[in-house]
C-alpha cells in the first residue's frame, strides 16, 4: 500500500467575495466602465515603458530557468525593453505564486511556470492558491518525465526496479520535485499499477534531485530528461523509462512505460502566465514577443543542444491544454485519496 501521509492535508476552500458599490441613480454608473476602459487603453498604447520581471520558481540553472532567461534574451529585441528573470524558489511554487498574486496585473510581473507547479494547485498548494488567479500567456517547451538511476546502479531496467521495490517493501527511495507535483504522481500511478510501495522523498528541484541521486540519499529520481540530459552523455546517469506516447529522438533506447505495460503519459510543459486580470492588448504584445522570440535561430540553436521539441501554444491552447491536464491531476489525487 503506498505511503500516503502527505494526502492527510485538510483542503481548505477560501473564499473571498467582493463588492461593487454603485449609485441609484443617475449617469455615474455608465461613466465608471468609460473611465476604467481609458485607463486600460491608456496602460495597452504604452506597455512597455519599463522593464518586465519574469518570476521564476526554479533554481538557477534548471531547464525552466534556463527556458524563461532564454525567451527573455530575445523577446527584449521585440517589447523594447529588458525582461529581468528573478528567482522565488521555494514552497513547490507556493513563493512564486505569492509574489505574483501580490503585483498588479499589468504585465509588468508574469512568471515562468511548469506542468509540475500548476499540478501543486491541486495539492500542496490548493489552500493558498487557484488556477482561476492566473492566466496563461504562453507555452515554450514540451516534454515527457523520466525515470533515472545513476549509471552505475544494480538497477539496469524498470523491471530491476519494480522487482527491488516487491521484494523489499517501503526501501525504495524515489526522488523529486515537491509532494503532489506531477513527477510525484506519475510515481504513485507507477507504485499503484506495479502494486509496489515505495518512499517518495521531495527536494526543491530538478538539480536538486540529481544531487541527491549522485550522492547515493534516493536510488531513483522522478524528473525530465532536460534536467539529466548533460548527465546522460557524462555517463553518470541512466534513464530507465520515460513517460511520454512515444521515444524521444535522442532516447530511442529508452522504453515508454506503456510499452512496458504501465497506463501512463504524463508530459511536463513549461510555459508563462500572468496574474488573472491582465489587459487583453498588453497580453497580446506579450504573446507576440515570445511567438517571435522562439522563432529567433538562437533561440532555435539553443531548443537544439538541450534536444528540447518544439512546444509553442498560444494563450487560449496552452490554457485548454493546461486545464486538462490540472483537471486529470486532481482526478489522480482523487483516486489515491480513496485508496
Amino acid at each position: 500500500m503506498l505511503k500516503k501521509r502527505w494526502l492527510g492535508l485538510t483542503v481548505s476552500l477560501v473564499l473571498a467575495a467582493s463588492l461593487l458599490a454603485g449609485c441609484s441613480s443617475g449617469s455615474k454608473p455608465a461613466e465608471a466602465p468609460k473611465e476604467a476602459s481609458k485607463e486600460t487603453g491608456k496602460i495597452a498604447s504604452t506597455f512597455p515603458n519599463k522593464p518586465i520581471t519574469v518570476l521564476n520558481s526554479s533554481t538557477a540553472g534548471s531547464p525552466a530557468d534556463v527556458m524563461a532567461r532564454e525567451v527573455a534574451r530575445y523577446a527584449e529585441k521585440y517589447l523594447g525593453q529588458p525582461m529581468v528573470v528573478v528567482n522565488k524558489p521555494g514552497g513547490g511554487g507556493g513563493v512564486m505564486f505569492a509574489a505574483l498574486k501580490a503585483e498588479p496585473a499589468d504585465g509588468y510581473t508574469i512568471a515562468s511556470v511548469t506542468a509540475s507547479q500548476i499540478a501543486a494547485l491541486q495539492s500542496e498548494l490548493k489552500k493558498d492558491f487557484s488556477i482561476d488567479d492566473f492566466e496563461f500567456i504562453a507555452n515554450v517547451q514540451k516534454e515527457p518525465y523520466a525515470i533515472a538511476v545513476k549509471a552505475n546502479s544494480s538497477f539496469k531496467t524498470m523491471h530491476d526496479v519494480i522487482d527491488f521495490a516487491k521484494k523489499n517493501p517501503g526501501k525504495l527511495k524515489i526522488g523529486g520535485q515537491g509532494t503532489g507535483s506531477a513527477l510525484h504522481l506519475m510515481i504513485l500511478q507507477l507504485a499503484e499499477q506495479a502494486g509496489i510501495e515505495i518512499t517518495w522523498v521531495p527536494f526543491g528541484g530538478g538539480s536538486e534531485s540529481v544531487t541527491n541521486l549522485l550522492g547515493n540519499n534516493v536510488q531513483v529520481i522522478s524528473t525530465a530528461p532536460a534536467t539529466v540530459n548533460q548527465y546522460v552523455e557524462a555517463g553518470q546517469i541512466k534513464v530507465l523509462a520515460i513517460s511520454g506516447d512515444q521515444r524521444m529522438e535522442h532516447m530511442k533506447e529508452v522504453p515508454t512505460l506503456k510499452e512496458l505495460g504501465y497506463d501512463i503519459t504524463m508530459t511536463q510543459y513549461r510555459g508563462f502566465i500572468a496574474k488573472k486580470g491582465l489587459p487583453s492588448d498588453v497580453k497580446a504584445k506579450i504573446v507576440d514577443a515570445i511567438k517571435k522570440a522562439v522563432a529567433e535561430p538562437g533561440f532555435k540553436e539553443y531548443m537544439a543542444k538541450n534536444k528540447q521539441p518544439d512546444g509553442f501554444m498560444g494563450p487560449d491552447d496552452f490554457a485548454a491544454y493546461a486545464r486538462k491536464d490540472y483537471e486529470l491531476i486532481g482526478q489522480l489525487l482523487q483516486k489515491v485519496k480513496e485508496k
